[in-house]
């Protein structure tokens, strides 16, 4: 894959150094991979590398990251701790085979795999009592209360999600082709949604959905319309954007009810927001006053999930460093703690 492909690249370090240590965030529409050296008992950056998502399984983030890594120059068997945040860790032991695969691609690395909202809510609030939504393009939220950390599969339709990036441009297309044949109201995501995808009608666009030439990444995509279209005031589309906010929260309530067991959320605990569609003010707005009458303070994620990532193995070289001094090398090594997701589910509990 190379750089005029799509994969963006930039070297903030030059020349070859031993014990690399490699920050990865494997998400459903991209692959962000930062490569540190140790450098004065330090962490530095050496590169930086943004290629394709790798939300298709262990083999499709093995495959993202080691051309993320031929971009920068990186051998991977100079690198000696690997700290990955993949999409896709839905249930307990789900994370080992992701593990297997960077094992595979970092023979001489020690390994360790974390679920992607798991990371955004550490990266955000450490250890502390918060809760992370994630919506991108899927739905995703965890939360850390009295009762330990809560996590749900987040399996789209099969574990009854709906509000997602990708749930909403398949309605931006349902709502087009409603419109046009009449079984739904009229609305600016037809002509929009049809510009878009450069179809003459729905019929066209609904083959060329079906056959490939259009695809499901494309139609997720729609979701930035949909958003636009509820902007400009269009009620179909400020329905759909209002839809996927009161998903968003439905979800929330399910891990704040496991992390709390029913006991009231301290006012002003974090809630950290993550993904494309918090860019949206008016998707963003409404998840936070929903957020807010639940007593949590919204506030964004500040940061990519990957510099979180970087933050936690900086602070980890500096503490190994101040337990050891003198040895004028930062240890990346992880500690014993399981980072495997936990599904929380009671039984009788559906998802």
């Amino acid at each position: 894959m190379g750089a005029a492909e799509g994969t963006e690249v930039r070297s903030t370090h030059t020349g070859i150094q031993p014990a690399l240590v490699v920050a990865i965030d494997g998400g459903n529409s991209k692959t962000e991979v930062v490569v540190l050296a140790e450098a004065g008992g330090e962490l530095t950056e050496r590169a930086r590398a943004i290629g394709p998502g790798s939300g298709a399984g262990p083999e499709a983030v093995a495959s993202a990251v080691s051309a993320v890594l031929r971009e920068t120059g990186t051998d991977p068997a100079s690198v000696g701790s690997v700290s990955a945040a993949v999409a896709g860790l839905d249930f307990p032991g789900d994370e080992a085979g992701y593990r297997a695969a960077l094992s595979e691609l970092f023979p001489r690395a020690v390994v360790d795999v974390v679920g992607d909202a798991v990371a955004v809510l550490e990266a955000a609030a450490g250890l502390d009592e918060a809760l992370a939504i994630v919506c991108g393009a899927g739905l995703n939220a965890v939360a850390r209360g009295p009762k330990g950390l809560a996590t749900v599969p987040a399996l789209g339709w099969l574990s009854g999600d709906s509000g997602g990036g990708d749930e909403l441009g398949r309605a931006a297309v349902r709502a087009a082709a409603r419109a046009e044949d009449g079984r739904g109201p009229s609305t600016l995501l037809l002509g929009r949604v049809l510009a878009e995808t450069v179809a003459s009608d729905t019929a066209e666009l609904g083959r060329a959905i079906r056959d490939g030439a259009v695809s499901m990444r494309q139609v997720g995509a729609l979701a930035a319309t949909v958003a636009r279209t509820a902007a400009d005031g269009d009620p179909v589309a400020m329905e759909l954007l209002a839809d996927s906010a009161r998903e968003a929260l439905l979800l929330a309530d399910v891990v704040v009810r496991r992390s709390w067991d029913g006991s009231s959320v301290p006012e002003g605990t974090p809630a950290i927001l993550a993904g494309g569609l918090f860019a949206d003010p008016g998707f963003r707005d409404s998840v936070s006053a929903g957020l807010r009458e639940r007593g949590f303070e919204p506030r964004p994620l500040e940061f990519p999930p990957v510099d979180g990532l970087v933050r936690a193995l900086r602070e980890r070289a500096s503490a190994s460093r101040t337990h050891h001094p003198g040895t004028g090398h930062a240890s990346t090594d992880h500690p014993s703690t399981d980072h495997a997701v936990t599904d929380h589910r009671q039984e009788g509990d559906s998802r």
